[in-house]
């Protein structure tokens, strides 16, 4: 009786379990299904906002519920639509976590020692970039090698153009601008170190080695490195395309020489895999792939300021979506543009790619942010901040003032995009009364002396001061990012303002010249044109003017393409053309005390000349801070 009355217990229990299982299953299809049909409307109308020709959205839930599928074409003018499982895309940046995960594996195996000196694993020291500080793997990994940010050649036209890796790392690696571990610096060229330290290593290609320690073990099968792309990943790979003239117009691919920062094709598939072992990567399944715990280290924060919430791990940027913690990375590259982000805590996994970027990056953000949103509700963080410091007036002015980014390109004549505008993020730092701080219009209270939290009691940013001894701040940590507190001349503003009225005051000599050559001359004229000053203002007022105009004629054509291929030859010209009149308007000082000492030349015109020589000498000095003088690439 007894053994009967547990059976039917059990027995009820058990029917009890499964009919909630199976409650949870019909309700998580049943969420599935509302997502896809949520996912599907959304998709559609933001293709046709960003005018995006075919995309591939992958979902994750609870880490195992999958949801993928393709939207649009893969080649819109013979409309074969896009193939979640075996359409490529260029994945771009997202490649450097594969790189990041494959010096893991050769950590744990005993061969990389990710904080030893670099050298001691290069064959000979017939490297550009190595010096007396030495860099390590870890600085690889975390962007904080202190290379110059750059992009020039890092790309190719055609296949045939692209540079053996070796050959890459050895002799076309950027200038180290900064000390290692000082500033996060964002580099394909890094990661392309890193990817042929591994091969070194490894004793394989990095391509062969990441196909057969990764592609290959977790299923990749329609992804390659390979360039070019042989049957049937060619065949497959999506073309790419740009929105230009109200229309859709394809563009041809090329070919990349940071393959380690950017070089993986990839389907909706094969990264549904991908994601699934890093949100399993506890599962025994993967103990042969890589162990739970140097994947935790490959995704542990390793570098950020002081107190913040969001930093970088190997390869993966920290992110917040949904007030949760995030591991995410983002790719573009010409015609493609991609996202992954995984949240750990809820087991979330999100791979958006599509086949275009020009005006279209919101599409992959509008996507990932609705989609959010709508399977996970926010999480609402509380902190308690402490009461404004009175006595903080005392103190304000040892931390107002500006603070420019100090990741933008210092040594090549990319600098030059800073006095445009470009890479020009920069914190203004006013006291707004009491123990506050205004950075850029947004409240910040102090935690303590180097250490602010933004006033509000739900948000995680924080910003920390680097004090020198007399607890003045000269540099201001946000996240991975490092800005540099300014001088007054140092302010972007008075040299734009200079260089404009330098510039507007060649030009006014150039019509003053056609102006008088037109009309007859004064004697006093006619006497100076008999010297060689005249001749000499016109040769290198002339050489600075068509010099600027051709640099800006390049970057107005190219765009973001300038660089990518190397240098083109107009843009050589026009640096050619600013070097030789920066090396006549300086040689014109000594010519000065000539002029004032001349008696053919009236006291009017000295003054004038003696106007455009200082203008060419200003223009001078700007474009040789800036790079433009010389050829510096």
């Amino acid at each position: 009786m007894r053994s009967f009355s547990l059976s039917f217990i059990f027995g009820v229990l058990q029917f009890t379990v499964l009919l909630s299982l199976n409650a949870q299953a019909s309700d998580t299809k049943s969420q599935m299904t509302e997502v896809e049909s949520f996912i599907d409307s959304l998709v559609a109308e933001k293709m046709a906002e960003y005018h995006v020709p075919g995309a591939i959205v992958v979902v994750i839930q609870d880490s195992q519920s999958v949801y993928k599928k393709a939207y649009g074409f893969a080649d819109l003018e013979n409309q074969i639509p896009v193939d979640v499982e075996k359409t490529g895309f260029r994945i771009a940046s997202v490649t450097k976590t594969f790189t990041a995960t494959a010096a893991m594996q050769l950590v744990e195996k005993g061969m990389l020692d990710l904080h030893v000196p670099i050298s001691n694993y290069l064959p000979d020291r017939n490297f550009s970039f190595l010096n007396d500080e030495p860099i390590t793997m870890h600085h690889l990994l975390t962007h904080t090698a202190g290379f110059d940010l750059t992009d020039i050649g890092d790309a190719a036209l055609k296949a045939e153009d692209v540079v053996p890796l070796e050959t890459f790392v050895r002799h076309h690696m950027p200038d180290r601008v900064h000390s290692p571990g000082e500033v996060h610096s964002y580099s394909n060229f890094g990661y392309t170190l890193a990817g042929y330290i591994i091969q070194v290593i490894s004793g394989q290609s990095y391509e062969q080695y990441i196909k057969d320690n990764i592609l290959i073990p977790l299923g990749m099968v329609h992804s390659s490195l390979d360039q070019p792309l042989p049957s049937p990943f060619k065949e497959n790979l999506s073309k790419s395309y740009v929105w230009n003239k109200n229309r859709t117009v394809s563009i041809p691919r090329d070919f990349t020489n940071t393959v380690p920062g950017g070089g993986l094709v990839s389907t909706g598939g094969d990264m549904t895999r991908y994601m699934l072992y890093h949100l399993n990567a506890g599962d025994t399944s993967y103990k042969d792939f890589l162990g739970h715990d140097l994947h935790t280290m490959l995704t542990s924060q390793q570098y950020g300021s002081k107190g913040t919430q969001y930093g970088v791990a190997y390869a993966f940027f920290e992110n917040g979506w949904t007030g949760r913690r995030c591991l995410e990375h983002t790719g573009a590259q010409l015609g493609f543009l991609s996202l992954m982000t995984l949240i750990p805590e809820t087991g979330t996994g999100l791979f958006i790619a599509q086949n275009n970027r020009e005006d279209a990056g919101g599409f992959r953000y509008d996507l990932a942010r609705a989609i959010f949103d709508t399977l996970l509700h926010r999480n609402e963080r509380h902190i308690d901040l402490p009461k404004p410091d009175e006595s903080f007036v005392n103190i304000a002015k040892n931390y107002t003032g500006t603070y420019q980014q100090m990741n933008y390109p210092h040594s090549s004549y990319e600098k030059i995009g800073t006095l445009m505008g470009f890479a020009d993020n920069a914190y203004n730092v006013k006291h707004s009364g009491g123990g506050f701080l205004q950075l850029n219009g947004d409240t910040f209270i102090m935690m303590d002396k180097e250490l602010f939290h933004r006033y509000n009691e739900k948000s995680p940013w924080n910003v920390a001061f680097r004090l020198d001894q007399a607890d003045r701040a000269y540099q201001l940590d946000a996240g991975i990012l490092s800005y540099r507190k300014l001088s007054w001349f140092q302010h972007r503003q008075p040299v734009q303002v200079a260089a404009v009225l330098s510039v507007l005051m060649l030009l006014i000599h150039f019509i003053r010249e056609i102006y008088l050559k037109i009309k007859t001359r004064s004697i006093e004229r006619s006497a100076q044109y008999r010297t060689w000053m005249g001749p000499w203002l016109n040769a290198f007022c002339g050489l600075l003017f068509l010099g600027l105009a051709g640099v800006m004629t390049n970057f107005a054509i190219y765009q973001d393409q300038l660089s990518d291929y190397g240098v083109r030859f107009s843009f050589k010209v026009a640096l050619l053309l600013i070097t030789l009149g920066g090396i006549l308007s300086l040689l014109s000082i000594p010519a000065l005390l000539q002029l004032w000492k001349s008696e053919t030349t009236g006291k009017r015109e000295r003054i004038w000349q003696t106007a455009i020589i200082f203008c060419g000498i200003i223009l001078t000095v700007i474009f040789w801070n800036h790079n433009l003088i010389g050829f510096n690439y």
